[in-house]
């Protein structure tokens, strides 16, 4: 306490606009860069700012840590110069800062111009603390629709990442700025960020939150084509629970985009499905998938997605249906241009070739051509589940099983960070299984067991789930622990 008061009088006999220029700068955290400073000393408002802070330095209240930082010089010095500002004047503080910010970022504001550039989540921040819990109305409705923009591209940024939580903040945000008459006023960024809130909700594991906002979406687009995308997530999140439903609900949507499929595959459609593949077959495939036209039609690359996101559940539910949806994929690919996609459409070809056909060679070689179209696109989001497959399904059976063992964990890691939940936990069930036959230490795969169940429920994937209980029941009781809680890790 003697401290905080002697800090605390320190502060008060600085001259006033050293002060201002403290609280200005505590505002951003413990540091902040010279050229945000250089931006704010260029309006009326804050004019001498980097001059006033030179007097701090000499106080030794703050340090100029490199060529471009200034820095408190210790965290409570930050502490109490921000908290001594009152709310209401700390929300002000933070509205004209942000204020400044954006108007020095207005016309440069490109996804590319965001990716790189830190100022732009700076100026998003300060609106945003400065704007919680108020009404936003005080602002007029350009500013709004930018900071709505901004906030979108911040969260769809944050999905990228992986980063639900902070996707989740710039989406309650951005709905904020674009109020209730955001769907008449700024549809587009409306729409997208009702689906960056579906899609952060699914990977937060929230589905009743992705059905909110998906309901949301439905309401109120204005097009077929602008509801897809929020359908793609909502099969996601439903199958968990419901895998016929969300399987009936995709069949729906691409009958509805021109591609129909029976609902029981007979023989006749198999064998025609498969006629349909030898049309394409060529001397140097490689050659054809890295110089083909890349697929821009619409309707058929959503297909694309939507048949990429169901394969799962038909190999658990209807292998012949499978078998049409990779030739159905591959049909498009040859015929429309290729997509990162394809690479599904590749895998699930040679995965029928093998599970149905008995034909491991030609399976291996279908397999191997869904990593050259990962090669051509460079598509990281897809890359892990594309490989996760091949490694489960297809190089088993050409390659030693103890080398799947550590690209399984690697694959966990590398799908993870893409936000692909569901194919993390199909990496860490796949992951411990191919230790077991590979003869890992039976106590070393009980207790990766109950970790990844553990794992697998807190991210709702429950259908991974059953069988990773199971698995890890058979270890128990091989270890003798016959009885033994599963999750007790």
């Amino acid at each position: 306490e003697n401290v905080a008061a002697i800090l605390r009088n320190k502060l008060l006999r600085l001259p006033i606009k050293v002060f201002e220029a403290l609280q200005v700068m505590s505002c951003f955290g413990v540091k902040v860069d010279q050229d945000v400073l250089s931006i704010l000393s260029g309006s009326d408002q804050f004019d001498n700012l980097i001059s006033s802070l030179g007097y701090a330095i000499q106080e030794g209240m703050i340090e100029k840590r490199n060529e471009t930082t200034y820095g408190f010089a210790h965290d409570t010095i930050q502490q109490a110069v921000y908290e001594y500002l009152p709310e209401a004047c700390m929300k002000e503080f933070h509205f004209k800062i942000g204020m400044q910010l954006v108007r020095a970022l207005r016309g440069f504001v490109t996804p590319e111009f965001l990716q790189c550039n830190s100022i732009t989540f700076l100026a998003i921040d300060q609106m945003n603390r400065a704007c919680d819990g108020t009404d936003p109305n005080r602002l007029d409705t350009r500013i709004k629709n930018t900071l709505a923009s901004l906030n979108l591209k911040a969260a769809e940024r944050a999905i990228d990442l992986a980063d639900a939580s902070s996707a989740l903040s710039h989406v309650r945000y951005g709905l904020q700025f674009a109020g209730d008459t955001g769907w008449s006023l700024c549809y587009e960024i409306c729409l997208r960020l009702h689906e960056a809130a579906c899609l952060a909700n699914y990977l937060n594991s929230s589905p009743d939150e992705v059905l909110k906002h998906f309901e949301e979406i439905i309401n109120h687009a204005r097009t077929f084509e602008d509801k897809i995308k929020a359908n793609c997530i909502m099969i996601k999140s439903s199958a968990s629970g419901n895998i016929k439903g969300a399987i009936n609900s995709a069949f729906i949507i691409l009958n509805q985009l021109g591609e129909s499929f029976p609902s029981v595959a007979t023989p006749e459609d198999i064998q025609n499905a498969i006629a349909s593949i030898r049309e394409f077959h060529c001397d140097d495939p490689k050659e054809k998938i890295m110089n083909s036209p890349e697929l821009t039609d619409t309707k058929k690359l959503w297909s694309l997605k939507l048949m990429d996101h169901i394969f799962p559940y038909l190999h658990m539910m209807s292998s012949n249906l499978l078998i049409l949806i990779s030739a159905r994929m591959l049909k498009i690919s040859f015929q429309h241009g290729f997509a990162p996609e394809s690479a599904l459409g590749f895998f699930c070809y040679s995965y029928s070739l093998i599970s149905t056909f008995n034909d491991i060679e030609e399976g291996y070689r279908w397999a191997k051509l869904a990593l050259v179209v990962l090669e051509r696109f460079n598509a990281p989001s897809l890359s892990p589940k594309v490989k996760i497959c091949i490694t489960m399904f297809v190089s088993i059976w050409k390659e030693p099983v103890q080398s799947s063992v550590v690209d399984f964990l690697r694959l966990h890691q590398e799908a993870l960070l893409v936000g692909d939940i569901e194919f993390a936990a199909v990496s860490s069930k796949a992951y411990t299984h191919h230790g077991f036959i590979s003869g890992s230490s039976l106590a070393t795969i009980e207790r990766e067991c109950a970790a990844i169940s553990l794992e697998m429920m807190q991210s709702n994937q429950m259908h991974g789930l059953f069988w990773c209980m199971n698995h890890h029941a058979m270890i128990m009781a091989l270890n003798g622990k016959q009885g033994r809680d599963p999750f007790a890790v």
